[in-house]
């Protein structure tokens, strides 16, 4: 997956962490923002930043609201949860590598 780009509310242009789970909830809902994404989960944009970017678990209480609201599997859910911090764990990984061969 590719780093999207979003705009701030100052305008400026950022990119946006890739997150399996996020984007593919984001495709289901046909929504484009990640603010939107926070009002059809009903919790809060900053909640869905620190999930993206990793400093945020998504708690199970997340996940059953998950499941309730989009249909999805559980078992789905988990893949892709696992597929983003598998994804995380390789970058992590690589810089650790990079910062070694220094």
């Amino acid at each position: 997956m590719m780093r999207r780009l979003t705009k701030s509310k100052k305008g400026q242009t950022m990119q946006r962490q890739p997150h399996a789970l996020l984007d593919t909830l984001m495709m289901i809902y046909g929504i484009q923002t990640d603010n939107s994404l926070a009002d059809k989960l009903a919790i809060s944009t900053g909640s869905v930043s620190r999930i993206r970017n990793g400093t945020q678990t998504i708690s199970a209480a997340l996940i059953l609201a998950i499941y309730e609201r989009s249909g999805m599997s559980i078992d789905n859910i988990k893949d892709l949860i696992k597929e983003d911090t598998e994804r995380r764990l390789r970058r992590e990984k690589e810089r650790q590598e990079a910062s070694h061969a220094q």
